[in-house]
């Protein structure tokens, strides 16, 4: 599974949320439908890079090729700062886990503790890292197979003393929520926010699956036979990954919705925000003994391993824009177990918010994070479809042939771009009544709609800036559909030192022209 080592919280925990908004169906219809926008998305993604692989192109690179400089300038850093901004939501969520939800100094001890073990591994040597990474994967599937199991015993067959339940909660208190009205109205209106709670579960899901399929690519391929092989790969492996990242996600969304009513009140922690998870509802209220204890240290351990993934992803997406050129080229140091410490400090740092939970609610604040989160994965997602659409346009101007389409396209790319608009600008409905013991509206609203002010900040500050990149990618096809060959020589830039050399990464029917500092990133 590629988002395997992202799989925390948001699937435990956040659907718990969801759940007490829409109700059982509202969930699993919810994550029926953000599957498939998934899979719209990732096809979408995919395409692109299919056709020109390329280092970290479907997190930063692929906007600079396709985009204009300032679109693909905000969403780098978008991306980066959000994928840092996990972090302090797994923390937080770890407490929520632990049932600290109450500020003091027990919350601040435990924060402490996680942050370090969260920081503290992504300076282990990569090689170290990535093997823990697997581990941690494990004990995460496991975990989620084994809830799955659980709840299959309880609704089919009992457990102990206790009657089958099957699907009672459906029935009783209902398959479907209100929310803010009654009626039919109210219950679309549960239905889409129930779409926003359960979204954090899909956040970034399909730029994910593209990335960990280039990983294999480097900055400067070794030879035109890699490039060609690593982009064959990605269709099959993109595709088998979204299965198999979708099918447990709405298996486990049925599960949910047998463990619990959507009324209990933990659930919302009273309605303050995220509460416990709705298997260990189940599992208390079948009076299972030892099981929760064993849930919550897991659900814990993948919070935990969650925090370490998404700083890890964090870090070398800012290491990769600073080797490009488009962040200061100290993050781009690295010490000699291959790790770039700058960068890593520089996300880190996004951990302090979880720290707000000292004098906050951990509840409130895993509220607010969860909005921010959310929210600027979808204009990551619009954003995405707009390379996808320049990318087409582009190709049919010149003539070129795409290596690879898929089925859905360019039609899942339109659906992606309408789903993600309407979820975007309806974030703010949580903000209504029934939210009212999360902060004021008026910060419910600044929360849901924030990104979209740092993301027009960031494009105008690209726009307007004169800067002129270490990296330089220019928008160049090869219309022969033939190579360019080996690199070419070296040639002088006379804009401003260092000078620099010219090399050309060949891609079939297509190649981009790099202008590379004297310094070549390598992605372990």
């Amino acid at each position: 599974m590629a988002i395997g080592p992202t799989i925390g919280t948001g699937l435990f925990i956040g659907a718990g949320q969801a759940l007490a908004d829409g109700g059982p169906a509202a969930l699993l219809i919810s994550y029926i439908l953000l599957s498939f926008l998934t899979l719209a998305m990732t096809t979408s993604v995919a395409e692109v890079s299919t056709h020109m692989p390329l280092h970290h192109g479907t997190l930063v690179t692929n906007g600079y090729l396709y985009m204009s400089s300032s679109l693909a300038f905000a969403s780098a850093y978008l991306r980066w700062y959000t994928l840092a901004l996990f972090v302090p939501y797994e923390l937080t969520s770890a407490m929520v886990n632990l049932g600290l939800w109450k500020p003091g100094s027990a919350v601040a001890v435990r924060l402490v503790i996680l942050t370090v073990i969260v920081v503290g591994s992504n300076f282990l040597p990569e090689r170290l890292f990535k093997s823990s990474e697997r581990l941690f994967t494990g004990i995460k599937i496991g975990t989620m197979a084994s809830l799955f199991v659980l709840s299959l015993a309880l609704g089919l067959g009992g457990v102990g003393v206790q009657p089958p339940w099957g699907f009672k909660y459906w029935k009783h208190p209902g398959a479907m929520n209100e929310y803010l009205a009654r009626g039919l109205w109210g219950r679309v209106l549960a239905f889409f926010q129930c779409l926003l709670d359960g979204s954090i579960a899909f956040t970034f899901a399909p730029e994910l699956i593209v990335h960990r399929a280039e990983l294999p690519t480097s900055l400067v391929p070794a030879s035109l036979v890699e490039t060609e092989m690593i982009s064959a790969s990605i269709p099959g492996r993109v595709t088998s990954d979204v299965a198999q990242t979708a099918f447990p996600y709405i298996l486990s969304s049925l599960a949910m919705g047998v463990m619990a009513p959507f009324n209990d009140t933990r659930l919302t922690n009273n309605g303050t925000g995220p509460g416990v998870s709705p298997y260990l509802i189940g599992l208390k209220n079948a009076n299972v003994q030892i099981v929760p204890t064993i849930t919550t240290i897991a659900i814990l351990l993948s919070a935990v391993a969650s925090g370490r993934s998404f700083l890890y992803l964090s870090s070398r997406t800012l290491c990769a824009m600073s080797e490009l050129g488009h962040a200061p080229s100290v993050f781009s140091n690295r010490n000699r177990w291959n790790v770039p410490y700058f960068a890593v400090v520089a996300s880190a740092l996004f951990s302090c918010l979880a720290f707000v939970s000292v004098r906050v609610s951990s509840t409130i604040m895993n509220t607010y994070l969860l909005r921010l989160i959310t929210s600027a994965g979808f204009i990551s997602s619009l954003m995405s479809c707009i390379i996808y659409r320049c990318f087409d346009r582009r190709l049919k101007r010149s003539g070129i042939a795409r290596r690879y389409s898929f089925f859905l396209q360019p039609f899942g790319t339109y659906f992606g771009m309408v789903i993600s608009t309407l979820l975007l600008l309806g974030g703010g409905l949580w903000a209504g009544p029934k939210g009212n013991l999360i902060g004021t509206r008026r910060d419910r609203l600044i929360i849901s709609y924030i990104n979209i002010g740092i993301f027009v900040l960031l494009f105008l500050f690209r726009r307007f800036q004169d800067f002129v990149p270490a990296v330089e990618i220019e928008r160049h096809f090869d219309m022969s559909g033939g190579r360019h060959g080996d690199r070419e020589g070296t040639r002088t830039k006379k804009t401003s030192p260092p000078q620099t050399n010219v090399d050309v990464i060949p891609g079939g029917s297509a190649a981009i022209e790099l202008r590379l500092s004297q310094t070549v990133f390598t992605e372990a």
